[in-house]
């Protein structure tokens, strides 16, 4: 499995907020655009709305550790940048609701991309 990539710098943020595909859930938004280089690229945003630093940090932790664990499943050649904008309700979540939202976010957009 490839190593996870990170979207880089806020122009990269920006362009997906604008032409990218919402999917919101109650714990996070996830904004996907579809790219044609293949790469599969990731960023993370908590607001310091959620909580201090430790509880910001352990939100982004636990979110990376689903989207890795949902890349092993995402078997697709598909590129994409991905973007998830937590929401208060990923403090307190468990980890398999943190997971189970991840995997209908990504059912929903490969099904929308899928389409003709």
């Amino acid at each position: 499995m490839k190593k996870l990539q990170a979207l880089q710098n806020s122009q990269q943020f920006r362009k997906v907020y604008e032409q990218g595909q919402n999917i919101s859930t109650s714990l996070f938004s996830a904004f996907f655009l579809k790219v044609e280089t293949g790469e599969q690229r990731v960023g993370i945003t908590v607001t310091r709305k959620i909580g201090n630093a430790v509880v910001r940090n352990r939100c982004k932790r636990r979110l990376r550790e689903a989207i890795r664990k949902q890349f092993r499943e995402f078997d697709s050649p598909l590129g994409f940048d991905l973007v998830i904008n937590a929401r208060s309700g990923l403090v307190k979540a468990e980890f398999s609701s943190i997971e189970a939202a991840l995997a209908n976010a990504f059912k929903r957009f490969t099904d929308t991309v899928s389409k003709p």
